[in-house]
């Protein structure tokens, strides 16, 4: 397994930078927000001097958002980087990130969604453990969900966080192929994830534990990213696949329907024999856990559990 950097745990008066990588933001007050909660919870907040900015779609230039995230990668005063939003716009950063800063100095970065680009391509070069988390003008940017806000804190400021991930008691998850499996956690996004497929910012998946989800695709675009894994040799090296929520998915053209996306796992994923579990709460869901990437964890398909065999902070 590939040597893993861990960030410090947070501590009260840290101070988060807060920066925007990816889509622009069209309510700066959910940024003001996401200050008064980060600060309300003990914590110094640091809004990157160009996350405001607007470049078509983008929150800035790609060059302006480069410098805010570089920035707060090189400053020694910063402890965690928090995405504020999504959307996209960060991969094409991932070949003018400093990774050399982040293995000096390695933190907390934490995001989903458009985020997994930059969270998967440092793993791949320098190895840290980065987190599936919440993003803050989405939601810390008013009163958090008490089970996302929870799962997140925990993760990233206990060095004893270890043992079975709690899901929401309302999580419906299932058993997809009982079994257990072991190995480090890796993914996010699915579109992401095979945006990076043969790029030197995709990391080694032999022997790990995949997490998929996504958003706002439809049936047909889902089965072609799940086969292009699967041709790829990435879904016959798992010891373990997580699907999460896809939410808002539907076919392209009603009229003439795909098939759906319970159909299109069964046909793409039929011949995997590792533990599967569906139904897990991360990424685009309102209550959601904090996945830590690059951990090593246990999934068992029967029980349908995933544990942390490591903290995910020193």
């Amino acid at each position: 397994m590939k040597a893993i950097l861990r960030p410090r745990a947070l501590r009260r008066g840290d101070v988060i930078g807060l920066v925007a990588p990816a889509g622009a933001l069209w309510r700066p007050e959910r940024v003001a927000g996401c200050v008064q909660y980060l600060e309300g919870q003990g914590y110094r907040a640091e809004v990157g001097i160009h996350a405001l900015k607007h470049d078509g779609a983008f929150a800035g230039t790609d060059d302006e958002r480069l410098a805010d995230l570089n920035g707060m990668l090189r400053d020694p005063r910063i402890r965690a980087v928090m995405a504020l939003r999504g959307g996209y716009g960060t991969p094409r950063l991932l070949d003018r990130i400093d990774y050399a800063a982040v293995r000096r100095d390695p933190k907390i970065v934490v995001g989903y969604s458009d985020l997994t680009a930059l969270q998967m391509a440092l793993f791949r070069r320098t190895g840290l453990v980065t987190f599936s988390g919440p993003l803050g003008a989405v939601e810390f940017s008013g009163t958090p969900d008490p089970v996302t806000e929870e799962s997140f804190w925990r993760l990233v400021t206990s060095r004893r966080t270890r043992g079975k991930l709690p899901f929401p008691a309302e999580a419906v998850l299932e058993t997809r192929r009982g079994g257990v499996g072991e190995g480090p956690l890796l993914g996010g996004c699915l579109s992401l994830v095979v945006a990076l497929l043969g790029t030197p910012y995709s990391p080694d998946y032999r022997g790990a534990v995949l997490a998929l989800e996504d958003v706002h695709e439809s049936f047909h675009r889902i089965d072609r990213m799940l086969t292009q894994l699967r041709l790829a040799g990435v879904l016959g090296c798992l010891k373990g696949l997580l699907l999460g929520r896809f939410t808002h998915v539907s076919a392209a053209d009603p009229e003439h329907p795909f098939h759906d996306l319970e159909a299109v796992c069964a046909a793409v994923l039929r011949d995997l024999t590792c533990p599967q579990v569906a139904g897990v709460p991360y990424g685009h869901v309102p209550r959601k856990v904090t996945l830590p990437w690059g951990i090593p964890v246990r999934v068992d398909g029967g029980k349908r559990s995933v544990s942390l065999l490591e903290s995910a902070v020193v």
